[in-house]
């Protein structure tokens, strides 16, 4: 008798998650969620397997442990990140996990070099990539130095995000008087669990950005590449709508073309870092400058985008992850050569939010609202929404369930998020 294939996949709040579920359903895997949330969207699909509770991802401690336990008991699925947090956990946890699971993770080290800032843009620069002028003061002192050379507006921001125990993602600071105020502001309130702080131990040290532009334009390339970095595939597009605006997740996507030097880039970087797997990769556009800002090394939020225009990221990482390399290399060839069925990606519920809400509060004028509901009329059929398909309809009243619950439980800072403007 045949084994099915089998895969776990956690953090069912993300779309991610979603996408990757609906993927390897459709390539014959059996799929597991686990979930610590009853709203979650992915839970509630009818291509799940079966769902099991689990403690929070963000809960280090308590989530490898549950991590380990269910392996031990069920061994033999395929696990595959869609949070910074869990890819941390597999990469430096990945000799106890690689016991019970099928992975394809890369080593600490290479996570270390993606996801804290700073070391990400020494080695893009080293690959030949376009970074924003970005540096680490020891001290208060140091950063009023490295100010001069900088200059005025900056961003004070974390270096990492991951098992962070704290909120925001920054502070723009307009002037040398505000400065010191905002980096103690800031130093108080970033803080980090002991699984970072083993790996990097000065990762608490605040990193200050030139601030570039306030364009909500960002520029992503989106693929995988395999551990001998020979055998990679990727797709580009433009994130033109965040929520909140200028700093959140994309709710609108536009297809757009790969830029060769970009691909190029990316490769040599993964290369020199020893990553491997899945990546999301963000660039700033200001004029023709494409800036790298961000690197997500898994599963992310649009991933059902890649999937409709025929890059199957979520069955490449089990096809890799289990050995097939035939298979492999056959998905990743028809991938390059898929015909494109979408050109837009449009998350419908908090698009309609946010611009009716915006519209409401007089944040955003009738033209600016009339322009961004005609852009979604002109893509016709042609649109990835990322949680509604006819054939699995209760993920979008789950969705709205969660978004109502937000909104209920948090109503000053949820509102906030909606009627933020960018820049």
């Amino acid at each position: 008798m045949s084994v099915v294939p089998r895969a776990l996949l956690v953090d069912a709040t993300w779309y991610g998650t979603l996408a990757a579920l609906r993927d390897l359903h459709a390539h014959g895997v059996a799929v597991t969620i686990g979930s610590d949330s009853w709203l979650a969207p992915a839970r509630w699909s009818r291509h799940v397997s079966r769902t099991v509770s689990c403690p929070r991802s963000k809960d280090a401690t308590a989530f490898l442990e549950w991590l380990l336990r269910f392996g031990e008991e069920q061994p033999g699925h395929f696990l595959y990140p869609t949070s910074d947090e869990v890819a941390w956990l597999g990469a430096s946890h990945r000799s106890e996990l690689s016991r019970y699971y099928r992975l394809y993770s890369p080593p600490i080290q290479s996570l270390v070099r993606l996801l804290d800032k700073p070391r990400l843009v020494e080695d893009a620069k080293a690959a030949g990539l376009d970074v924003p002028e970005t540096v680490v003061p020891r001290n208060a002192a140091d950063a009023e130095r490295c100010c001069r050379a900088l200059g005025f507006p900056l961003f004070i921001k974390p270096r990492a995000q991951v098992f962070r125990l704290g909120v925001g993602k920054g502070v723009r600071v307009n002037n040398p008087s505000e400065l010191r105020s905002a980096w103690y502001s800031q130093l108080n309130r970033t803080t980090y669990a002991p699984e970072v702080l083993k790996h990097v131990p000065d990762i608490h040290l605040l990193m200050l950005q030139a601030c570039v532009s306030s364009s909500e334009r960002i520029y992503t390339v989106d693929g995988f590449v395999d551990e001998t970095g020979d055998l990679s595939a990727s797709l580009a597009c433009v994130k033109i709508l965040q929520r909140p605006r200028g700093s959140g997740p994309g709710i609108i996507f536009e297809h757009a073309e790969i830029d060769p030097f970009i691909d190029d880039g990316l490769r040599r970087l993964f290369r020199n870092t020893g990553f491997y797997g899945v990546f999301d990769a963000e660039f700033i556009e200001v004029g023709s400058r494409k800036l790298l800002i961000d690197i997500n090394p898994r599963y992310y939020n649009h991933m059902a985008f890649e999937n409709e225009r025929g890059l199957h990221l979520p069955w490449i990482t089990y096809l890799a992850a289990t050995g097939d390399c035939d298979t492999l290399k056959v998905e990743i060839a028809k991938s390059k050569s898929a015909s494109m069925s979408r050109c837009a990606y449009v998350h419908h519920l908090p698009t309609n939010l946010l611009l009716r809400v915006q519209r409401l509060a007089r944040k955003m004028s009738a033209e600016d609202e009339d322009h961004w509901r005609r852009r979604i009329e002109d893509y016709g059929d042609s649109v990835t929404d990322p949680v509604w398909t006819t054939d699995d309809p209760a993920p979008v009243l789950a969705e709205i369930a969660m978004e109502t619950y937000a909104a209920l439980r948090h109503p000053r800072s949820y509102l906030r998020a909606l009627l933020k403007l960018p820049g």
